[in-house]
């Protein structure tokens, strides 16, 4: 029998729901009272744990779950602007999984050269495409991505996909198959979600 190793549980401070930390955003206070986004969960202090849902951020808030979890006077929080600072945490991941990529060297840039490993089956686990490219390249792009099973994401515009690879504009992204992209489309659901319920 193989036996599944979890990682320490929390609960969300609002839904109630126990799952793995890593699962769930993590919130600390600052020395002002301020409640700020722990994403990365590496700053000193109590933490308080939500799920990854504009909806259990607004129950959490409602409620005054963090100031009991803190059992401190916090500052009023403000949720919107709470799930903004986690957008934005969440678009930084994203920004350095794709940096990541570019220095192992497991991604291919340019919408030609993704198309044609699309085309030849090349082990590829996520196809992302900028948000200001032709309906036609995203659609063809997408189209060879679907029939190999291939994730595909609109994500940035050329001239920032380009920054985050240190080259020009580039218009189509590809990630290779790997942990890395897991961790990518991983990030990249939480966000689709995120915007979705906004």
């Amino acid at each position: 029998m193989v036996v599944v190793e979890k990682g320490p549980q929390r609960t969300c401070i609002a839904c109630r729901q126990t799952k793995d930390k890593k699962q769930l955003v993590r919130y600390v206070v600052a020395p002002d009272g301020a409640v700020l986004v722990d994403y990365l969960q590496r700053l000193p202090g109590r933490g308080a744990y939500t799920c990854v849902a504009n909806q259990c951020l607004l129950d959490a808030v409602k409620r005054s779950s963090f100031q009991r979890c803190f059992k401190c006077q916090c500052l009023p929080v403000d949720p919107l602007e709470l799930a903004q600072q986690l957008t934005q945490a969440i678009e930084k991941k994203i920004a350095s999984l794709i940096g990541m990529a570019r220095k192992s060297r497991q991604f291919i840039a340019g919408s030609n050269a993704v198309i044609e490993a699309l085309k030849k089956g090349a082990s590829l686990a996520l196809v992302i495409v900028a948000t200001d490219i032709s309906a036609s390249i995203v659609k063809k792009v997408e189209t060879l991505a679907l029939r190999g099973s291939v994730e595909t994401a609109c994500f940035y515009d050329k001239q920032t996909m380009g920054q985050l690879l240190g080259k020009e504009e580039r218009s189509v992204i590809a990630v290779q198959s790997g942990l890395l992209a897991d961790s990518l489309l991983n990030e990249l659901h939480r966000y689709k979600q995120l915007v979705r319920e906004n």
